[in-house]
């Protein structure tokens, strides 16, 4: 048996107007699935008055009952200011109006062992807790919530309104705009036509803001794919390594336009009946998402090291010596954070800093180029020589490097630049193919040339 609301009249706050409102005492998410929502949304209990629009939310005991998960929490709100003897009776009489709504068989024990609340906020995370939904991702969505107050309560102030988007670039990610686009949802669903057109100008104005800086290029991981065609060839993916080495490569273009876009094929599966596909491209949405946050995360750790390594090396009174010290442990973090610091120190006016740290990058280049292989010293010189004839100069000094192997590795550099977005480096190689191929060939032509030169020379 369904439990229907009270009818009450209160007074608005606002104006002192009457409002008659319905008051829920009971909700059985069982029987009634929807006021689960409504209550969450915090659409529950609340009066809207005919003169003034105010809102009101209305105090009251409340039951309520998730039979699925075998949870009876009772709600006793602060404000009433009940005694403790009125709050046995509320919680008495909400118990007894819950098992008289149920039949014989569906009574259990834990309907006589209710959990109490004081508060709707608190009654309202325990919902959620039982969901799965922890306190850190509560947090991080009352973050959100915050934000978005943030950014309407500024959205008439062009300048402060540009500078909130600027100084919280990290959090407006992919899961913020899936959170606002909830709330545009949520807002529609309520009736709130108002708000949802808020906070849709909301959104578009922050696209329009983040796409010149944002924008990423077309893809390239293979001759100049579209962000479709991407997203196709990922599916085709089985093998966990083979997919994470792909996602790494193509991190830089997975971003807010990238997951719009799978997103919109998602939704175009789902109003066209494809359901398997629809799902397919759903857990490719997860997965990606997943494997993102793990290589963010690995990111952020490696410069955290990376960057307490170049504290230890550039504090210590030897700096060349630190670094030749700790060369096994300087990697591509260890490079970006020293680059990051010149920069930082360049734009405060400490020159004597970035001195110092250029000198530092200066050894640390040599140190790694000395520990390289000789076919990898080779390109790595290359992509250093800015003229053309310098490069060819130098492929010409060092032709005994030249075969098979060099020509495949130098195609591969070339790919792998590309794919990152480095065009010019990737370009300055490029033109060395023809070149390396030319000297290959003569060497093939003429296998002694090379001997004898070795022997004329100095």
């Amino acid at each position: 048996m369904t439990i229907a609301p009270d009818k009450m009249q209160i007074s608005c706050p606002a104006c002192a107007s009457p409002v008659m409102t319905e008051v829920w005492r009971v909700v059985d998410v069982g029987q009634q699935p929807d006021l689960k929502h409504r209550m969450l949304s915090g659409q529950l209990n609340v009066a809207t008055c005919p003169n003034c629009s105010n809102l009101t939310a209305v105090a009251t005991p409340l039951a309520y009952h998730d039979p699925e998960k075998e949870l009876f929490l009772i709600l006793v709100p602060s404000r009433l200011q009940l005694s403790g003897e009125e709050q046995d009776k509320a919680i008495g009489e909400l118990t007894n109006l819950m098992m008289d709504s149920l039949p014989a068989e569906q009574r259990r024990g834990y309907l006589f062992q209710p959990r109490t609340f004081f508060s709707m906020e608190s009654l309202r995370s325990e919902i959620l807790r039982a969901e799965g939904i922890t306190d850190e991702m509560m947090q991080e969505q009352m973050q959100k919530s915050q934000l978005i107050r943030d950014l309407l309560g500024q959205v008439e102030d062009e300048a402060s309104f540009k500078s909130l988007p600027e100084d919280n670039r990290e959090q407006l990610d992919y899961e913020f705009f899936l959170y606002l686009s909830a709330v545009i949802e949520q807002a529609k669903e309520g009736g709130d036509e108002p708000t949802a057109q808020q906070l849709t100008g909301l959104r578009t104005r922050l696209q329009q803001l983040m796409a010149p800086s944002e924008a990423s290029p077309p893809v390239d991981l293979d001759g100049g794919m579209s962000r479709e065609e991407f997203i196709e060839q990922l599916l085709s993916y089985q093998d966990d390594d083979d997919f994470k080495t792909v996602i790494a490569v193509a991190r830089p273009i997975i971003d807010y336009e990238f997951f719009q876009t799978l997103t919109g094929q998602i939704e175009t599966a789902e109003s066209q009946g494809e359901q398997e596909k629809a799902q397919q491209l759903t857990d490719l949405r997860t997965r990606i998402l997943d494997l993102v946050d793990e290589l963010d995360r690995e990111t952020k750790e490696a410069l955290e090291r990376a960057t307490g390594l170049l504290r230890k090396i550039a504090e210590s009174e030897d700096m060349e010596a630190a670094a030749e010290e700790n060369v096994e442990q300087i990697d591509a973090a260890f490079l970006s954070a020293l680059e990051a610091n010149i920069i930082a120190a360049h734009q405060a006016g400490q020159q004597e800093t970035v001195e110092t740290l250029n000198k530092l990058k200066e050894h640390v280049a040599s140190l790694l180029e000395a520990r390289m292989p000789p076919e990898m010293r080779l390109l790595n010189q290359l992509l250093s020589l800015p003229d053309l004839d310098d490069r060819r100069a130098l492929l010409q000094e060092q032709q005994d490097l030249i075969n098979e192997d060099f020509l495949n590795l130098l195609g591969l550099i070339v790919q792998d630049l590309r794919a990152q977005g480095q065009e010019a480096a990737a370009n300055r190689l490029a033109e060395m193919v023809p070149e390396a191929e030319a000297l290959l060939e003569t060497k093939e032509q003429n296998p002694n040339t090379e001997q004898e030169s070795k022997r004329s020379s100095p």
